[in-house]
Formats: C-alpha cells, sequence, structure tokens
C-alpha cells in the first residue's frame, strides 16, 4: 500500500471508487480488459490510468484464493471525527454508528455495509479497532466504505465531546442492559440526533462508554443463547433505530 492510498480488489469494490472518484490507477488482466470493459471506460473516463498485467502479477498482488482480475489503488477514505459529525448533522435525526475497539475486519465492513443500507449517516472507529481500509474490511463491505463518512482511530473522549456539543442521545449495546430493544425504548431517539456504541467482539462496549451513555441497551433473546455476533447485533439495533422506513 503506497502512502495515502489503498488497494481495493474485484469489479464491484472498484466500479465503487470510479463512481466515489477516488480511484487513482486500475490494474486488470488483459482477460478484464473485455469482461469488465463497461469499467475500464468508467476508469479511463475518471482519468484514472488502466495498466494490463499478466495473471501471475494479478495472484500476487491480490489478497483473495481467486482474483476477478481488476485491482484499483484509491484515495483514502477516512475523514475527522468532526466532519462525520457535520456531515452527519445535514440531515433531520441522524444516525451515527461507534465502532469500540471493533477487531475483526470482517465484522467492521459487514457493519459498515448494513449501516449504508439502513441510511446511518457516519460511522467512527475508536482508537484500536481495524483499520476499515483494511483488505478484507474493504471486501466485507461491499463497496459501502465509499458511500458512508468514516472517522478511524479516534479517542473516545474526542468522539464523545463531539457528540455531546451535537446534542446525540448515546446507546451503549450491553447484555445486563436496563432497556430491552423495542420500538417504545427507540421513542425518544425518534427527533434527536442518535449513535449507537457497539463494542468489541470478546470484550464488549468498554466501562468508559457504558457509565456515559444514556442507554444501555439489550436485545431480548429466547432459547439458550446467551450473545450474538457483533455483525448481528448491529444490524438489529440499527434497523430499531432507522428513521425512515427501509423498503
Amino acid at each position: 500500500m503506497e502512502r495515502g492510498a489503498f488497494v481495493v480488489e474485484g469489479p464491484q469494490a472498484v466500479r465503487e471508487a470510479v463512481q466515489s472518484h477516488v480511484l487513482r490507477e486500475l490494474f486488470a488482466t488483459t482477460t478484464s480488459l473485455v469482461t469488465h470493459a463497461d469499467i475500464i471506460s468508467q476508469a479511463r473516463v475518471a482519468g484514472a490510468p488502466v495498466v494490463e498485467v499478466s495473471e501471475p502479477v494479478m495472484a500476487a498482488v491480490c489478497e483473495t484464493e481467486n482474483p476477478q482480475g481488476v485491482v484499483g489503488v484509491c484515495d483514502l477514505v477516512t475523514i475527522a471525527v468532526d466532519e462525520v459529525v457535520a456531515r452527519a448533522m445535514k440531515v433531520p435525526s441522524p444516525r451515527v454508528v461507534i465502532l469500540d475497539r471493533v477487531a475483526d475486519p470482517g465484522n467492521a465492513g459487514t457493519i459498515i455495509r448494513t449501516a449504508a443500507a439502513l441510511g446511518v449517516q457516519g460511522i467512527v472507529l475508536t482508537r484500536g479497532s481495524v483499520d476499515p481500509h483494511n483488505g478484507k474490511c474493504v471486501r466485507a463491505s461491499a463497496g459501502a466504505i465509499f458511500h458512508v463518512p468514516i472517522a478511524a482511530d479516534v479517542e473516545p473522549a474526542s468522539v464523545y465531546e463531539r457528540m455531546r456539543i451535537s446534542d446525540f442521545l448515546i446507546a451503549a449495546t450491553d447484555a445486563d442492559g436496563s432497556v430491552t430493544l423495542s420500538s417504545d425504548a427507540m421513542v425518544p431517539a425518534e427527533t434527536r440526533p442518535f449513535a449507537w456504541v457497539f463494542g468489541n467482539e470478546a470484550q464488549g462496549v468498554d466501562a468508559w462508554w457504558q457509565e456515559r451513555a444514556d442507554y444501555r441497551i439489550r436485545i431480548p433473546m429466547a432459547g439458550h443463547v446467551e450473545s450474538l455476533n457483533i455483525a448481528s447485533a448491529a444490524a438489529i439495533c440499527m434497523y430499531a433505530s432507522r428513521v425512515d422506513p427501509v423498503e
């Protein structure tokens, strides 16, 4: 990875990068120049150089076992936390997701993808979380990383201060939380800026956040299941707190 840039693999991610005007350069195999001619054309129109490479070179560049023949070099997508919040505040009742030391790139990417699908306006990854430019995270996001404002490596205190300045309600997920996730639980958030805090896969949301959150919310579960995968839990919570119905 060159300084100030990261690599994306596959036609879907590259297409999203072109549309988001962050593609610097595109590498493609001879076969892909034909099979993905639309992406090649879009890249050239956008002014990104297109370099033809052999199959062995493509295999050496890619992390995946079965490369799809196109790789893009892109500008970094992360921005300052103040900018994430400022953009979110441009809409009524914005929703922001805070990932607290979420280490698994697959989980982080899946949450980013779900957040984009459910109309979340911003994502903040605290210090100790995975880099959203991580290859597995980018692939798990299915290109959504280019469509949701993201801040990374942010100190919790900085996020918290910015949330409070903008009058956000903050909810932390907690298996022992005092509030059960339901439509009634989300009523106070209907007209307020609202932020979810989802925690580390093994340790959950840090006590620092639990002490400062307005709500500690648990997801009701039947049977003998004690907890959910963080990406699954985040999807349920984000859906419950969405502002506009998702069709």
